[in-house]
């Protein structure tokens, strides 16, 4: 997966990384950091975008669908 430096670090495997930089790491190369201090040093690409999208939809709540099966529940 893709993740963007917060910060100018070095990593072990990866070498020097400069803010900013992408860089992509495995999920066991991820789960190596505690995951607060992995979300201090990188953003997930791409996360905003979903970030975004997901408050839109919790703003519009869709209508309810009536149809046949709605109306012969009722009855």
């Amino acid at each position: 997966m893709l993740y963007i430096a917060k910060v100018t670090l070095y990593h072990n495997t990866k070498g020097l990384i400069e803010e900013g930089a992408t860089v992509e790491f495995t999920k066991d190369e991820v789960a190596e950091y505690d995951k607060d201090y992995f979300k201090d040093l990188f953003e997930t690409v791409g996360a905003e975008e979903t970030a975004e999208v997901e408050e839109v939809e919790e703003a519009e709540p869709t209508p309810k669908k009536r149809g046949k099966k709605a109306e012969e529940t009722a009855e």
